[in-house]
């Protein structure tokens, strides 16, 4: 049976090509931009904000590119910024007095490796606060610790402990930036090309795991207190692998040993690593114990979660970025995927960005700057 394509209900060309997007309060659509200067190699990027009616409220210049975007689960007012010149940027959102309109305050720049290495994926910890990992186009992975000294973790006590924080300066792209040291821990296995994703595990046995995707179509598995390498396996995907979604208390928690991938072989993949049994043996090439696939017509980049999985436990519904076919919502029931609605009319380049609100989708597609926001309904 044939699904009728949803229409936008509002759209806008961003100044910038978006890379990704994140929704704040359902209120205001946040865009990370990525922008590369051909004759010099310069890549820069900003935050472009706007309202619920994509009106451009304020732009925020970076001097590298942005090429991720996310929100701290923790405190949705943290904000951290992935970039082309190998830092991170820590940001605090501040409504306004009358709660008409955002302030982004630059917390921190956080200098994570040398400015020639993108860095091409954040991901917050689930379980710890504290916790950011970023992946890059030199293959290499890291855990990054975010300092605060109180026993609450929110972006105002963060940002008061870096306020006090001894500033470096740099050269990056021919201009004078100032940065703060991070502490981190390198995992010892890195991606032979560059690592495009990351997933943290969430429930047991896979609490202490962090899995990595690249373009060596490799899946790894480290140990996220040692650093080690606990399984990997480059026979599966295709292609590179782009996309990696565990599941959590709201997203398949009836199948906890098994997660979904996402691949620029246009697959998306369930699969089962009951294998590893209680407590995760090393292994290269190990084979999943059970494997499914459907093929969705484009790269598939990103992965968001429904945000009414959390009404029924039945209800396992996810956002699919799938590069050039669009975007699509997935019903998934075991390791079978149901495409339920999708939107590709407007987007006619890659669709990298997107997020779900509880009154709204957006989506954003790069060399077009095309920022849609639609519903589930044709």
């Amino acid at each position: 049976m044939s699904i009728e394509e949803s229409k936008a209900i509002k759209s806008c060309k961003a100044q910038q090509p978006p890379c990704c997007l994140r929704i704040f309060d359902d209120r205001y659509i946040i865009l990370g931009t990525y922008d590369l200067d051909k004759p010099t190699g310069i890549r820069t990027g900003s935050v472009e904000v706007y309202d619920n009616e994509l009106q451009l409220l304020k732009t925020y210049k970076t001097y590298g590119a942005i090429l991720d975007l996310k929100l701290s689960p923790f405190d949705p007012t943290l904000m951290a910024t992935a970039h082309s010149t190998g830092n991170i940027t820590l940001w605090r959102i501040r409504p306004s007095p009358d709660d008409a309109a955002i302030t982004l305050d630059e917390i921190s720049n956080l200098q994570v490796f040398e400015s020639d290495n993108l860095i091409t994926s954040l991901h917050f910890s689930p379980l710890r606060p504290e916790i950011v990992v970023v992946t890059t186009t030199s293959g290499e992975v890291k855990a990054v610790e975010l300092a605060y000294e109180t026993e609450v973790f929110s972006s105002e006590h963060i940002s008061a402990h870096y306020a006090n924080v001894e500033r470096q300066s740099c050269e990056v792209q021919g201009q004078v930036v100032s940065y703060c040291k991070s502490k981190g821990t390198d995992f010892l296995q890195e991606h032979s090309l560059e690592s495009w994703t990351a997933e943290f595990g969430t429930l047991s046995p896979f609490e202490n795991v962090l899995f990595s995707g690249g373009d060596d179509s490799t899946i790894i598995a480290h140990d996220l207190r040692t650093g080690n390498s606990v399984w990997s396996n480059s026979r599966i995907h295709e292609a590179g692998l782009v996309a990696i979604k565990c599941s959590t208390p709201t997203f398949r928690s009836h199948m906890p040993t098994s997660i979904i991938t996402g691949s620029y072989d246009d697959k998306i993949r369930s699969l089962e690593l009951r294998m590893m049994g209680t407590s995760i043996y090393p292994g290269i090439n190990v084979p999943v114990l059970n494997s499914a696939d459907c093929n969705l017509g484009g790269g598939v980049w990103r992965f968001v979660e429904s945000p009414k999985n959390s009404s029924s436990p039945s209800h396992n519904d996810l956002l699919v970025c799938c590069m050039y076919n669009g975007s699509k919502i997935l019903s998934v029931s075991g390791d079978q995927f149901k495409t339920t609605h999708f939107i590709k009319n407007g987007h006619d380049s890659m669709c990298y960005g997107g997020d779900w609100g509880r009154n709204f989708i957006g989506t954003c597609s790069f060399y077009d700057k095309t920022v849609q926001l639609w519903t589930e309904n044709p």
